[in-house]
């Protein structure tokens, strides 16, 4: 059986998600990945969690929530992380890579972001927005 990842490359725009039982890992591009949510329950429980449907012939489906309050708020954070041009999410575990994630879009002239979003995504800090500003601004 192999083992069972998931991985958020960020740089490279792709997601690795386990296949349905023993089947391999999957890895897609995350602007081809389909998204949708549970239903649960005649009593609701269980819904509105953010699962991938996988590409097999079967359709089969994997919860795929961060453990957020429900799948748009799942969704609405793994976009934010997945889209390199704008700035780490919100999270002290990305903390240590903030500087160096800002340097490289820094360098980059700070593209648009690659996907649509009404949720601001401000620098870590007001220095660095400033000078996001001068330099690409959006």
């Amino acid at each position: 059986m192999p083992k069972k990842e998931e991985i958020f490359d960020r740089l490279n725009g792709t997601i690795t998600f386990p296949g349905f039982l023993w089947k391999k890992n999957i890895t897609m591009p995350f602007d081809k990945i389909k998204f949708s949510y549970t239903s649960g329950g005649p009593n609701m429980i269980g819904a509105y969690q953010l699962v991938i449907v996988r590409p097999d012939k079967a359709g089969s489906w994997l919860r795929f929530g961060l453990g957020g309050m429900d799948c748009y708020q799942d969704l609405a954070y793994i976009t934010w992380y997945m889209d390199k041009n704008r700035p780490l999410p919100p999270n002290q575990d990305f903390d240590p890579y903030r500087e160096k994630d800002f340097e490289r879009r820094k360098k980059a002239k700070f593209k648009k972001p690659l996907y649509r979003s009404q949720i601001p995504t401000p620098e870590a800090t007001p220095e660095q927005q400033a000078e996001r500003e001068r330099i690409g601004g959006w």
